[in-house]
């Protein structure tokens, strides 16, 4: 049972699309079957420093989940903070044993992730939109990573500017899921300052750049015509209908949902940027 508890504080669905996403961007740059041993560590390792992050922002998010997600390990007190303090250290450690077993330059961008996590876990979270484009950024991040694991980042930069640009508009309609807990708290995020109908309109910019940047690698050439075609008949066609429901249903169960899809999404995208 208690095993439940920390497998809910990391994410199970986050730690698996981390991991695909690195995996998958390894792949993209190149990598080989003779490679598979580094792209499998720098996946695995990648997602335990993800879920990590996971564990910290819920360990500063404590009070703020009392009142947004009481069901939470922490706040329902399932898990004790000490010992979400002893998991992160753990799972943060482990997936920086791991990453160090791929490349230098893998090793030294998720040696530098780690801290960035921590701050933004305890500083600049509940900062209007500094802290959503931290996330976006981590999550570009993740498939410069994977880059660097077999050594060709450059094949990185086109998933990871997706994964950055759509990443930033969920983490919008995340907060403005959150605004109520938030606004007690004292955490100024977005929404909070600005209002939802400001917040709508950010993350709506955020996800049309999306479809708008998915056309640049098959215009450059880059990606052929089964990318474009599954881009834009699955990836576009959720981001669209995301925008669309956005402005239709602002409920806190609306949001929630559309976060969920978001994620998912995501995983859509990586096959697309696959078939290429």
């Amino acid at each position: 049972m208690m095993l439940k508890h920390y497998l809910t504080l990391i994410r199970p669905v986050n730690f698996f699309i981390t991991a695909a996403s690195i995996y998958v961007s390894c792949l993209l740059a190149g990598g080989t079957q003779s490679q598979f041993l580094a792209m499998f560590l720098a996946s695995l390792g990648g997602a335990f420093i993800g879920g990590g992050g996971m564990v910290i922002n819920d360990i500063f998010d404590i009070e703020i989940d009392r009142i947004n997600k009481p069901h939470r390990p922490l706040p329902s007190g399932a898990i004790d903070k000490f010992d979400a303090m002893m998991f992160y250290g753990g799972i943060t450690g482990a997936g920086l044993i791991m990453s160090a077993y791929s490349t230098r330059s893998a090793f030294i961008i998720a040696f530098v992730a780690v801290p960035i996590i921590f701050l933004y876990s305890q500083r600049f979270k509940s900062q209007p939109l500094i802290g959503n484009l931290i996330v976006g950024g981590l999550t570009g991040l993740a498939f410069i990573y994977g880059g660097a694991a077999v050594g060709n980042v450059e094949k990185a930069i086109m998933p990871a500017v997706f994964a950055f640009l759509i990443n930033v508009g969920r983490e919008i309609i995340k907060d403005m899921e959150d605004i109520e807990g938030d606004r007690r708290q004292g955490a100024i995020t977005f929404p909070v300052k600005h209002g939802m109908k400001k917040s709508a309109q950010l993350a709506t910019a955020f996800l049309i750049a999306v479809v708008l940047s998915t056309i640049i690698p098959f215009v450059l050439g880059l990606y052929g015509m089964k990318y474009f075609i599954a881009v834009n008949v699955g990836v576009n066609a959720i981001v669209l209908y995301t925008v669309y429901s956005l402005w239709k249903d602002q409920s806190t169960k609306n949001l929630s949902a559309l976060s969920t899809l978001l994620k998912w999404d995501m995983l859509v995208g990586l096959v697309a940027i696959y078939l290429r």
